[in-house]
């Protein structure tokens, strides 16, 4: 299947945008407080069962990596479109 080309307004991209970068800090401020100390359990009923620290570290890692991928992209794309205005 070849490419299917679609018109996105540049509003929505950077709404998008913004609502990535709110994640990606979101997932850094969690980190943050699991390296320092704080603690997140499964539960039921209001119960601790599980220490789910290690697991939600793992996951807020790779919500970081991944949004970062996306908008390192997101630059890259727009850095590109900046120097070809100027040019």
């Amino acid at each position: 299947m070849g490419e299917i080309e679609r018109q996105v307004p540049a509003g929505l991209i950077e709404q998008w945008a913004v609502h990535l970068r709110r994640q990606r800090s979101r997932a850094a401020d969690t980190i943050w407080l699991l390296d320092n100390g704080f603690t997140i359990h499964d539960g039921r009923d209001g119960v601790p069962t599980a220490d789910a620290t290690a697991r939600v570290r793992r996951e807020q890692q790779e919500v970081v990596a991944e949004v970062s991928a996306l908008l390192d992209q997101y630059d890259a794309i727009n850095l590109r479109g900046a120097r070809l205005q100027d040019a």
